[in-house]
């Protein structure tokens, strides 16, 4: 168990750890620049010569106006090629692990996680894959599938971003953009293939990929990718097989784009999901008594339009078109009752922004909407259900104008506000509307050239869903004459957040030796959720119920530092958060123990090599609703190493990886479900 003044020494480290980088680097910022590289494939990351950093990633989630996270007044962290490649991931847990703030929900089951930001998951995170919403959530059943074959980066917006993405983003943003053949066409080359294998012995799956991608014409380009993941059962780290955890996935991806002239261009993304396995009726639990067969398919199509003018202040517009269709077929082993629930998502958004020359700064408007229906459709034997899963719609619309003002080099201002409103009607129920106005501003001033501490204020709204609002009937059965029923409850208010956020960003080059650089994001925040919407289950009583709490009361601390060479990196985070009802204390759901996370590597550039290794610390968590929830602390260890073989066979990649090299039997803070053991990975690439 990794003891709770362990972890509190850990995570006090990475303030102080911050406050000393940023002490010793005034005197040594300004002094040699350097170089920023465009990284664009985990293939195309061949030996990295010296004095050449890619720490500033770009945000699309903070604003419309290409700001850089370390400048961002927010918590935002990415993971980007060069850590796909490094972990190997096989689920989005694995991607999101060791990420401050952030936990998965749902277990090792891929098909069922979710993310939990700062405590709130669900349908209080806005998750958005190449721009496309994707809304389905399906109680025990999760709703989000990806390949991580191909996504190009991972990007996590941490507290109330409602102003910018509309209802749901009351814990943040979960954005996941793919790769396009841009990502992975050498310099001077205009048609191009990649094929990748991978295996992982904790469960023995193979993962195939191929890739095809080109330049057809000097302004368009096309990418077309095929996944196939075929694994068995895993084991926990006791060597205990975890029984329906096996998977079986083909993914299709392709994406197209259009440049029509210098300043515009067209995209198109389609990809569509396809998973069949058997899995238990509640995949998020341990109970295999109810066992079925189960496909899940997601199919989404993107359509967007770019026009940036750097010569035009008053055009920088973007719009897109998106479709995202969702369907859970599952037939019960023991009878073969058939049930589908299926969601489908249509939405439009636009937004232009307009730059202001005010003599002594800038100042960046947006002003932008958003309108998105979902409708979902329940079968049982080819009958409506509509006390299960009700036919029902509902329809959300938003406009928006936000402001970035650059008043000096050093003061920096943003205040935003968004008008949203929706209806929900379902087959049989009383309709609701509503409407929300979500508020944010923030100032950050930069002290000296390494050091910019912000504030910020922000506050979200989160639509009940469809299920809350109108489930109604058999929840789940213990036995003859022991049922526990839905009871539902049209009229659930909206949740509305209230965050303030005091944080530090930390920014120094040339700190120890020269083309170092050192960036660093520490923060602390409150979130007051009124009208917390809680699902509570009476045994003894036999009914499940939504109802609104007064208010919940989340807070915490978050720390983020990364140090990069070119040759030597490491990285550093940490979060602890509490969460509990402001009005009776009791603990709140979904919150983690106080986490650590360390990382760090070494490349042998001339040799195209990469090793290194991390570890994940996480205390033990009482702080928890139920007793069952409470969760032993346990550390991780894992080691990484790829190879760029190109001066071996040319376009050669080979990644191995150990994770949980100590054979750890754990279980994270918001699953029960053990996750998988030792587990040795390797795969190796080729592209032509």
């Amino acid at each position: 168990m990794v003891r709770s003044t362990s972890a509190r020494l850990l995570m006090a480290s990475v303030s102080i750890l911050a406050l000393c980088v940023s002490a010793h680097a005034q005197d040594a910022t300004d002094e040699t620049p350097k170089t920023t590289v465009d990284q664009t494939s985990d293939d195309a990351a061949q030996s990295v010569p010296e004095r050449t950093i890619v720490l500033d990633a770009i945000s699309v989630t903070a604003s419309k106006t290409g700001t850089s996270v370390i400048d961002a007044p927010a918590s935002i962290s990415i993971v980007d090629q060069e850590e796909l490649q490094r972990r190997q991931p096989d689920n989005l847990g694995d991607i999101l692990r060791g990420m401050p703030g952030v936990e998965v929900s749902g277990g090792p089951r891929s098909t069922v996680q979710m993310p939990i930001i700062r405590g709130l998951t669900d349908n209080r995170v806005v998750i958005r894959v190449d721009g496309a919403r994707a809304n389905l959530n399906v109680g025990h059943k999760g709703g989000l599938f990806i390949d991580p074959e191909v996504v190009k980066q991972v990007e996590v917006y941490r507290g109330p971003a409602s102003t910018m993405q509309g209802t749901g983003a009351l814990g943040g943003v979960l954005a996941l953009t793919t790769v396009d053949a841009n990502d992975m066409l050498e310099p001077g080359q205009n048609i191009g293939a990649r094929v990748k294998a991978g295996y992982t012995s904790v469960d023995h799956g193979m993962t195939w990929n191929g890739m095809a991608y080109g330049r057809p014409t000097d302004n368009s380009d096309i990418l077309v990718s095929v996944t196939r993941k075929n694994t068995d059962d895993f084991e926990a780290g006791n060597g205990e097989e975890q029984a329906y955890t096996d998977d079986d996935y083909i993914n299709g991806l392709f994406k197209a784009g259009l440049d029509i002239n210098d300043v515009s261009r067209l995209t198109l993304s389609l990809q569509r999901y396809s998973d069949d396995h058997e899995l238990p009726s509640a995949p998020d639990g341990t109970s295999t008594s109810n066992l079925t067969d189960r496909e899940s398919t997601q199919t989404t199509a993107v359509v967007g339009y770019e026009y940036d003018d750097s010569a035009n202040d008053w055009v920088d517009a973007e719009v897109r078109l998106y479709g995202m269709d969702n369907d859970i077929h599952e037939v019960r082993i023991s009878d073969g009752r058939d049930d589908r629930r299926e969601l489908q998502t249509v939405g439009l958004e636009g937004s232009n922004t307009v730059r202001f020359d005010l003599g002594s700064g800038e100042l960046f408007t947006t002003i932008g909407g958003e309108v998105f229906r979902d409708s979902q459709e329940g079968r049982r034997d080819g009958e409506p259900t509509p006390g299960w899963y009700p036919d029902a719609e509902m329809l959300i619309s938003g406009v928006y104008i936000d402001n970035t003002y650059a008043v000096t080099e050093r003061l920096e201002l943003g205040a935003g506000v968004r008008f949203d409103s929706f209806d929900l009607s379902a087959d049989g129920q009383e309709d609701r509307t509503d409407q929300a106005v979500s508020p944010r501003f923030s100032a950050s001033y930069r002290v000296t050239s390494w050091m910019q501490p912000y504030v910020s204020y922000a506050e979200a709204f989160n639509a009940p869903t469809l299920n809350q609002l109108y489930n109604d009937g058999l929840h789940f059965s213990m036995g003859p004459g022991n049922n526990n029923f839905f009871v539902p409850n049209p009229n659930l208010d909206a949740e509305t957040a209230k965050t303030w956020e005091f944080g530090t960003n930390f920014k120094a080059d040339d700190l120890i030796v020269g083309g170092d650089a050192v960036r660093a994001k520490v923060s602390y925040f409150r979130n007051k959720v009124e009208d917390y919407i809680e699902q509570s289950t009476d045994i003894a009583g036999g009914t499940t119920s939504s109802s609104n709490l007064p208010e919940a009361e989340i807070k915490g601390f978050e720390a983020e530092l990364t140090y990069d060479t070119g040759v030597v990196f490491a990285g550093l985070a940490a979060a602890r958060i509490r969460g509990e009802n402001a009005r009776t204390g009791e603990y709140l759901s979904n919150i983690s123990g106080d986490k650590v996370s360390v990382s760090g590597g070494y490349r042998f550039v001339d040799e195209g090599v990469e090793v290194g290794g991390r570890a994940n610390m996480v205390d033990a968590q009482n702080r928890v609703p139920d007793d069952e929830d409470e969760r032993d602390g346990y550390a991780t260890f894992d080691l990484f190493a790829n190879w760029h073989a190109d001066d071996v066979v040319n376009g050669l990649t080979v990644n191995f990886g150990v994770d949980n090299i100590l054979d750890q039997k754990y279980r994270t803070s918001a699953a029960t479900l053990y996750e998988p053991g030792r587990n040795v990975k390797i795969s190796a690439s080729m592209k032509f």
